[in-house]
């Protein structure tokens, strides 16, 4: 099963924003399992560019049909930057600022190269860019910038079982689980297991 493709589903979708759910894109970021990784190839890279919402088909399409190396490790390198930078806030810390000033540097070369077109509503690329991975890497770092300036800092929560990233949108602001359905659930049965 090495070749088997991560299969997005919308629970891997409860960020509030495409750069929490970048951040998410592991099984587990508080405790590591041996096998972590949810982003292993351009087709699973491309599956949650269209799963997300950012790409339709034609685009992830192209961003699954990128070969090498590189575009793996340059979407891992924004991944964990940008779960650095919004951990860090939702601890209630400064972010860590190379992992900053890594965001911004994608982004800005992304826009220098014209690779990515600024529109009111959120950046675009090209067809022909969605098959560069400097371009797609560059458009990831830009959904950071953008979050870095827009989120609520006060909602920004870390699930405290998983560590995934999450905008608290609850009335109250007082959700602690990414869902209550995967991580709320087990911590009810791990505590009823402890008072058994």
């Amino acid at each position: 099963m090495a070749n088997a493709h991560t299969q997005w589903v919308q629970e891997h979708f409860i960020g509030g924003h495409p750069a929490l759910d970048l951040a998410n894109a592991v099984f587990n970021r508080r405790v590591p399992e041996q096998d972590n990784e949810l982003l292993k190839s351009a087709r699973d890279i491309g599956n949650w560019f269209k799963a997300s919402g950012l790409a339709d088909a034609r685009q992830a399409e192209a961003v699954a049909s990128i070969t090498g190396e590189p575009l793996i490790e340059r979407v891992h390198a924004v991944r964990e930057a940008s779960a650095r930078v919004f951990g860090a806030i939702a601890a209630g810390r400064p972010p860590a600022m190379e992992a900053l000033s890594f965001l911004f540097s994608g982004a800005a070369s992304g826009l220098a190269a014209g690779s990515i077109l600024p529109t009111d509503a959120r950046p675009e690329l090209t067809l022909v860019e969605w098959r560069n991975p400097a371009a797609v890497t560059a458009f990831l770092a830009v959904l950071s910038v953008e979050a870095f300036f827009t989120l609520s800092r006060e909602r920004l929560r870390s699930c405290p079982r998983c560590g995934w990233l999450f905008l608290d949108t609850s009335r109250g602001g007082k959700r602690r689980w990414c869902s209550m359905r995967t991580c709320g659930n087990r911590e009810k049965v791990s505590r009823h297991r402890e008072h058994a």
